[in-house]
């Protein structure tokens, strides 16, 4: 494995324009959660994850999936970034190949994967953006009912509450 960089975005955008249409998308799905020790002697931090290449353009009639496993121990692994870089390249990965992050926006797993490739799009996973809706909802419920004075009161609370509900319907 070669050195731990940054940033892995070489070139621009006309020499990535050049190069031939790439394989399917990769889709990238990155998590990170502490495991005990033995005899709950301390915990460390484990980021572990799946890519998923949609197809491959030389396999004509073949629509399997290409999955490869990843995970490290935050802590103990010098060379995060660049150990996902290299499983991301042993799937053809090409700079013009769009690549989607889905991680639950954690610090940690964010940094591995900024900077990584430049068609990349980040997506927070729904589960964790209905979680962080949820708490948006219980500090709501904690709102005063109405606000303002006289004739210029209008409803705060139950105006707030619809909104994130319509938030938390929303699927696209």
């Amino acid at each position: 494995m070669g050195d731990e960089q940054f940033c892995f975005v070489e070139g621009c955008q006309r020499s990535w324009d050049e190069l031939p249409s790439p394989d399917g998308p990769l889709t990238v799905g990155i998590d990170g959660g502490y495991v005990r020790g033995q005899h709950k002697q301390g915990q460390f931090e484990v980021i572990a994850g799946k890519s998923l290449l949609a197809f491959k353009r030389d396999q004509e009639g073949k629509q399997e999936l290409s999955g490869r496993c990843f995970a490290w121990v935050q802590t103990y692994d010098e060379k995060p970034k660049r150990r996902l870089f290299e499983l991301l390249q042993s799937q053809g990965m090409q700079p013009n190949q769009q690549v989607n992050f889905l991680s639950d926006g954690g610090e940690d797993v964010r940094n591995v994967q900024l900077y990584l490739h430049p068609e990349a799009e980040h997506l927070l996973d729904w589960f964790h953006v209905t979680m962080r809706l949820t708490v948006l909802k219980q500090i709501a419920k904690g709102l005063p009912e109405k606000v303002g004075e006289g004739e210029d009161q209008y409803e705060l609370r139950p105006r707030v509450l619809k909104d994130l509900e319509s938030a938390k319907l929303w699927h696209g």
